[in-house]
């Protein structure tokens, strides 16, 4: 068997590899399914972003889970394989994205794993933006549900840019250099603009300062990883790191508009954890609502050493986290 093979279809004996397209919601769309037993809890992972999959880089970032879970990764809409699978209708797609579209496709993504495994209900876990509508559908289906996990909990973009500014302003106050770019920066912020090509290489240079002065334990991205990728062709690769504003308009407005506040209620046990070094999605705007939240059970943990991506930063400590919130 080919390497290829053999990262692709590892748990063929007793576990499962599935890689389908079925169509949601009218969109063909990427859905991958792994784990090394198939009675292990259903683990719905709903990537960041937008546009952010993770299902090419499984084998890097939750081999571990898959040890525990069966952890299904979906790329959404204009997203990495979906985008591709739908490439002639991506103009089109890219005006959806409302928080109604996005709720009835995980709606509809839980009826097809119900084709395809034996479960009651599913854990849900968002990261980053998929943290805000995987918020919103537990709020709204707990029936679906057994637990809720929020990593890099989204609460409200603009404000969360707002003290991340003033988070680096304290730690860059004797750089005149720095300082002169996160006041420009910070000018762009309050004028509330929509996300085009400027909007996001203005944030991409804000990130640059986020790990020169906050994030400095992340770890390098894998770059050798996904170009060897067994999950990706040439075309999807390329998808997934290239950042195209005008391909994910919709849910670029509907990220924008969203404020996680308007309610802060749950039927289901919710978990929050975040890196310490998260400048993205900063714990603080979290911490100040957190006690007006309710839910069977409640819970926020945050990660040492750990950025915006604290599960890949942080593996053991975040899996370790995981496990004890949902045995």
């Amino acid at each position: 068997m080919s390497k290829k093979k053999e990262i692709l279809f590892c748990y063929e004996n007793g576990g499962i590899c599935r890689y389908e397209y079925p169509e949601i919601n009218g969109i063909k769309q990427y859905i991958q399914i792994r784990g090394v037993r198939k009675d292990a809890p259903l683990l719905l992972f709903l990537h960041g972003g937008p546009g952010g999959s993770m299902a090419g880089l499984a084998h890097v970032i939750q081999n571990e889970w898959e040890k525990h879970f069966t952890v299904v990764n979906w790329d959404q809409r204009n997203t990495c394989k979906t985008l591709i699978a739908n490439k002639k209708r991506a103009g089109e797609i890219a005006e959806t994205g409302s928080l109604a579209d996005f709720m009835a496709d995980i709606d509809a993504v839980i009826q097809y794993l119900h084709t395809v495994y034996s479960f009651k209900k599913l854990i849900l876990a968002g990261f980053s933006w998929g943290s805000l509508i995987g918020a919103e559908y537990a709020k709204l289906h707990p029936e679906n549900i057994s637990h809720y996990i929020g990593i890099g909990q989204h609460v409200h973009y603009f404000e969360g840019l707002d003290y991340s500014i003033s988070w680096m302003k304290d730690l860059a106050k004797d750089d005149a250099t720095d300082m002169a770019q996160l006041n420009t920066f910070s000018e762009l912020v309050s004028k509330r603009p929509a996300m085009d090509d400027a909007f996001l290489k203005a944030i991409q240079g804000f990130s640059v300062l986020g790990a020169k002065y906050i994030a400095k334990d992340a770890r390098p991205f894998p770059v050798k990883e996904l170009l060897k990728s067994p999950f990706l062709k040439l075309k999807e690769k390329k998808a997934m790191i290239t950042a195209n504003a005008k391909l994910l308009a919709g849910t670029y407005r509907t990220l924008l508009a969203h404020d996680f506040r308007e309610n802060l209620h749950f039927d289901v046990p919710v978990l929050f954890l975040f890196g310490d070094e998260d400048f993205a999605c900063p714990e603080e705007l979290l911490n100040r609502c957190y006690d007006q939240i309710t839910a069977p059970v409640k819970e926020k943990k945050t990660l040492a050493k750990a950025t915006h991506l604290c599960f890949f930063d942080q593996p053991e400590a975040f899996l370790k986290e995981v496990l004890a919130f949902t045995e």
